[in-house]
């Protein structure tokens, strides 16, 4: 994939795009097209182009990134204006039969990616439609630049993933929130030395994970008799923690697959 076109420059679209950046992607191959005054300053700072003064360029793939209410229009005006284009959908909820019906030709995915694509730790769940098979190679080789891709068998799975994944850094957020109230009442209220620990200690949960994948284990290495740890785990389980986080969790889910209803 070579010349990429972003309708819409939200916060999704961004981070896939400093992704992409940091990655080696060529910034001059990509493109984008948005109303959104903020969103454009954004984008101009980042030094990619707009699609209005370069659409005579050859798009390999357009990826539609705005709000669930303006995606149908906005996929009419790219099959409108561009011969047989290829299409990543990001929207949320709007099925891919709702976008195919309006030409079966055309090669079109969704993608569910989550704003960590920034940093090369994205994780993007694919769902393929109608993307040949070499061309859907060519996608999940552009999407790992910006981290790692599952394909998923099944659409409704992409609501399950976008509940748990694609909302997933602002539930660790809403945790660590805990952690820094606390930790400001020992650090003097050092806000920088609070966020430096805090990814420091996020940094240290992301490793050990990598070398042991059994969670139990995990817990257990750190929780020792009648230590701290174990009074606090003793107090989470008591409170029903768990249920909660993933009562939180389907209600996302929930949420998705209504979206999906109202489109």
């Amino acid at each position: 994939m070579k010349n990429v076109v972003f309708y819409g420059g939200g916060s999704i679209s961004q981070a896939i795009i400093e992704g992409l950046i940091a990655s080696g992607f060529n910034k001059e191959n990509i493109f984008y097209l948005d109303r959104n005054s903020t969103n454009n300053k954004k984008l101009k700072k980042l030094k990619i182009q707009s699609f209005k003064k370069n659409n005579n360029a050859k798009v390999d793939l357009f990826i539609l990134a705005v709000k669930p209410k303006d995606a149908i229009d906005a996929y009419k005006e790219i099959l409108d204006q561009h011969k047989n284009p290829k299409v990543i959908s990001l929207v949320a909820g709007i099925r891919s039969k709702k976008y195919i019906n309006f030409d079966k030709k055309i090669e079109f995915l969704r993608a569910m990616p989550n704003t960590s694509s920034k940093h090369g730790l994205g994780i993007t769940a694919v769902f393929n439609s109608s993307f040949t098979k070499n061309n859907l190679k060519k996608v999940i080789i552009f999407l790992n630049k910006v981290g790692i891709v599952i394909t998923v068998d099944k659409e409704s799975k992409i609501d399950t993933f976008t509940g748990i994944i694609g909302s997933g850094p602002a539930y660790f957020f809403h945790l660590l929130k805990s952690y820094e109230r606390k930790l400001l009442t020992i650090s003097n209220g050092d806000k920088k030395i609070v966020n430096e620990v805090m990814s420091n200690l996020m940094k240290g949960v992301g490793m050990s994970i990598e070398k042991n994948t059994n969670l139990d284990n995990l817990i257990t290495a750190v929780a020792s008799k009648k230590g701290t740890t174990e009074a606090g785990l003793k107090y989470f389980k008591s409170n029903k923690l768990g249920n909660i986080f993933e009562k939180g969790l389907s209600a996302a889910i929930k949420r998705s697959k209504e979206i999906s209803n109202e489109f």
